[in-house]
């Protein structure tokens, strides 16, 4: 009888957490019955804050879905060598919201994500995106600092 693959989600934002959070992913990526998935949330940028960029690229899909991507693909460098095990994903929208959609719709068995530090309270408190996945799961959920 053949065993069942765990999933495993890892989020990534390119932050030095979430290289952090790969890094610990990287004990799971070579185990033989592991299917991981990398997820990183594009978020478009509301262009009235930022006058001197150009706001059209700011919210263009197609540029959106490249910055993502190349998040993915530096993610998957950080992890080592890449196989048919490590599947990369991009999704537009709210980060936490995106990841629980994820994780319902995928049904994982853990979630590995960085944590945000607050300044001098870092050790007291979570980050909001891995602090609402945290609250709103029932997944194990390996949160990294």
């Amino acid at each position: 009888m053949e065993e069942k693959k765990k999933k495993i989600l890892v989020t990534v934002d390119g932050s030095d957490n979430s290289k952090r959070a790969l890094i610990e992913a990287k004990k799971f990526v070579n185990q033989e019955n592991v299917e991981m998935t990398l997820l990183t949330v594009v978020k478009p940028l509301i262009s009235e804050y930022y006058d001197k960029i150009d706001a059209p690229k700011l919210n263009d899909p197609a540029e959106l879905k490249k910055a993502g991507r190349s998040i993915i693909d530096q993610s998957i460098q950080i992890l080592g060598k890449s196989h048919n095990q490590v599947i990369g994903k991009v999704r537009r929208g709210n980060p936490a919201d995106e990841i629980l959609k994820e994780n319902e719709q995928e049904d994982y068995d853990l979630i590995i994500m960085g944590s945000r530090g607050l300044g001098a309270f870092s050790r007291t408190f979570l980050g909001s995106i891995s602090n609402k996945v945290l609250n709103h799961v029932e997944t194990d959920v390996l949160i990294v600092r």
